[in-house]
C-alpha cells in the first residue's frame, strides 16, 4: 500500500516544486529587470493629473512605483522571419510624489514610448536568460524525481507480479 502512496506523493511534490521554481524564476526576472532599468541613465518626464505640474523623475523612482494605468495598442510586425509585437502607448500614468501637491498622485509619463524602446533590449536579455534557467532547472527537477519514481514503479510492478503469481498458485492448488 505504501507504494501506491509513493506513486501519488512523488508527482505531487514534483509538481509543487516545479510551480515554486517557476514562481521563483518569474520573481527574479521582474526584480532584475527593474534593477537594470533603474541603473539606466533615463529621466522620465511626467505631468501630474491633479495639478498639471510637469516634472522629471529618475528611472529608479519610475521602477519603484507599482500603481499604473495605461491605454495602448499592439502592432505586430514581421521582421527577419519573426513576428514582433510592439506596444504603442497613448496614455500611461503611474503614481509619483508630486512636488506641488505634496502627495502621491497619478502622473502622465510623457515619454513612455521612448522609455519602452530604450528598456526593451535589456529586458529581453534578462527575460531570455531567466527562461533558459527556468527550463534547465525544471528539467533537473524532473530528472531528479524520475529516479525514485522509476524505482517505485518497478517495485509496484514486482509487487503486482508477485500477487498475480500467488493468486495463480492458489488457483492451481485449488483446482489441480
Amino acid at each position: 500500500m505504501s507504494m501506491i502512496y509513493a506513486q501519488i506523493i512523488l508527482p505531487v511534490v514534483m509538481g509543487v516544486l516545479l510551480l515554486g521554481w517557476i514562481i521563483f524564476c518569474t520573481a527574479q526576472l521582474i526584480r532584475q529587470s527593474k534593477k537594470a532599468i533603474a541603473a539606466m541613465n533615463i529621466t522620465c518626464q511626467v505631468k501630474c493629473e491633479t495639478c498639471g505640474t510637469a516634472y522629471e523623475v529618475s528611472a529608479a523612482e519610475f521602477t519603484r512605483s507599482f500603481m499604473s494605468k495605461s491605454f495602448h495598442t499592439t502592432k505586430t510586425e514581421f521582421k527577419s522571419g519573426v513576428f514582433i509585437n510592439r506596444r504603442r502607448y497613448y496614455s500611461f500614468a503611474k503614481k509619483f510624489h508630486c512636488p506641488v501637491c505634496g502627495k502621491k498622485r497619478y502622473a502622465q509619463v510623457l515619454n513612455i514610448n521612448e522609455i519602452s524602446n530604450l528598456t526593451q533590449k535589456p529586458s529581453m536579455t534578462i527575460g531570455i536568460r531567466w527562461l533558459i534557467i527556468m527550463i534547465i532547472g525544471g528539467l533537473l527537477l524532473m530528472g531528479f524525481f524520475s529516479i525514485p519514481m522509476h524505482f517505485v514503479n518497478k517495485a509496484a510492478a514486482n509487487h503486482a507480479e508477485k500477487l498475480r503469481q500467488e493468486q495463480f498458485e492458489e488457483l492451481r492448488e485449488q483446482y489441480f
